[in-house]
């Protein structure tokens, strides 16, 4: 801590006005007081607001919002009847597509400051479906009377929710069908259609279950993170723009059938000429983006540490007709052998977790010297991270393409292709 930070005098803690010129990648405001940035939930840039600062830290502060004096011409009256308490949807008090320049804002900013990219190649972040109605899969949580509902912002408290405003007919349909009467301190359950198959995984309370009636497969989940099947297998069928996919319950994927489809359509695109090429998918869960590459030409190797996601990737390679090699096997301990057992790939296209792919697997895959790499991000602070390692091994960011897969929330996937510099 620099002494300048240490010895600043900490914040009033009584209102004050300020005005909103930033915006995080949290999805808050910033605004300063005495230099400092301070984080306001629920403000946008440019306007003027009433905050009191609640947590004031060496380097930031954190501050609720009181009362807006000069509103934003992009605030609007947020849809949702629970917004004030539910943690979920962040970002309703901005109209939608307000929420996709500022997506694209935060990319550019991200990958500037945390990356290191001078004048980031960032294209306008695209529009994906429609704005509500769009999850087909969510997990919900018990309050203490049974009812299902979503955690308040920052807390464990569970908000009880009836109608979702986000939820697909079809998942709400569910949600309806599973009702607040199971037991169960947690349930996550997934439809893609209405009226069509869905699965739902009950997590036990300390209480007796009570299992819901109807024909949607249930699981239990296992002290030990496995799942213990009651009904059906949970496996759920979609099919994405002439690929189907068998999904199972506790298999990630993406949250919509049109999302799905444009996140493979950007990444198999920035991937470019796939003829012939050797592709490496990591962390390739059932398969979303492999059977999108083998299906456009390449030859396809799929990495996916989850054994259940991967035998689901490997079936639904088969039930398509298309060619995929499956390994079983964490990302990490497969890329730092590769260069002693593999052939080296020609394009690698990785998903990562939040936490991305970090140091080690990423000065690994540069090693290998690939004409392409794909990256595909659901944490931009992530993806930034990373674009600096990519950079110190030898590649360059080409085009970042940012999708809105999660409209009204602050969250914004990012499709990035880098290739060696010259």
């Amino acid at each position: 801590m620099s002494p300048r930070a240490r010895d600043r005098a900490p914040l009033p803690r009584t209102p004050v006005t300020v005005t909103v010129d930033g915006f995080t990648h949290g999805g808050e405001g910033v605004a300063r007081i005495e230099g400092k940035a301070v984080f306001v939930a629920g403000a946008l840039p440019g306007e003027r607001v009433r905050i009191e600062v609640t947590d004031d830290r060496a380097r930031w502060a954190r501050a609720a919002l009181l009362e807006v004096i000069d509103a934003s011409p992009d605030r609007v009256v947020p849809p949702c009847p629970y917004e004030a308490e539910c943690g979920g949807c962040d970002l309703q008090h901005a109209a939608p597509a307000a929420g996709r320049a500022l997506k694209t804002r935060v990319v550019r900013e991200q990958l500037s400051r945390l990356g290191g990219v001078e004048d980031p190649p960032v294209v306008a972040c695209r529009a994906v479906g429609p704005d509500t109605g769009y999850r087909v899969q969510a997990r919900m949580h018990a309050d203490a009377d049974g009812r299902l509902g979503f955690h308040r912002a920052g807390s464990a408290e569970v908000v009880a929710i009836d109608r979702c405003l986000v939820l697909h007919p079809g998942a709400q349909a569910l949600r309806e069908e599973i009702g607040d009467a199971t037991g169960a301190e947690a349930v996550a359950f997934r439809r893609f259609e209405v009226d069509g198959p869905a699965s739902a995984v009950l997590h036990p309370g300390p209480g007796p279950l009570h299992l819901p009636a109807g024909e949607v497969d249930l699981l239990l989940a296992q002290p030990d993170g496995t799942t213990a099947a009651m009904r059906g297998d949970g496996e759920v069928e979609v099919a994405v723009e002439g690929i189907s996919y068998l999904v199972p319950a506790t298999s990630f994927f993406q949250p919509s059938v049109p999302a799905a489809a444009a996140l493979r359509q950007e990444a198999v695109t920035a991937a470019g000429n796939l003829t012939g090429a050797l592709t490496w998918d990591l962390y390739a869960g059932v398969g979303l983006l492999s059977l999108g590459l083998a299906q456009a030409g390449a030859q396809v190797i799929a990495v996916e540490g989850d054994e259940v996601a991967a035998d689901a990737a490997a079936r639904n390679a088969a039930r398509n007709g298309l060619d995929l090699e499956v390994i079983a096997e964490a990302v990490g301990p497969v890329v730092r052998r590769a260069a002693r057992t593999m052939e080296p790939p020609d394009v690698v296209v990785l998903d990562p977790p939040r936490s991305g792919a970090g140091e080690r697997v990423i000065g690994d895959l540069t090693a290998l010297g690939p004409a392409a790499i794909v990256y595909v991000a659901c944490d931009v602070a992530a993806l930034a991270r990373d674009t600096r390692h990519l950079a110190a091994g030898g590649f360059t960011l080409r085009r970042a393409a940012p999708l809105d897969l999660f409209p009204m929330t602050h969250h914004v996937e990012v499709v990035a292709t880098f290739t060696p510099a010259r």
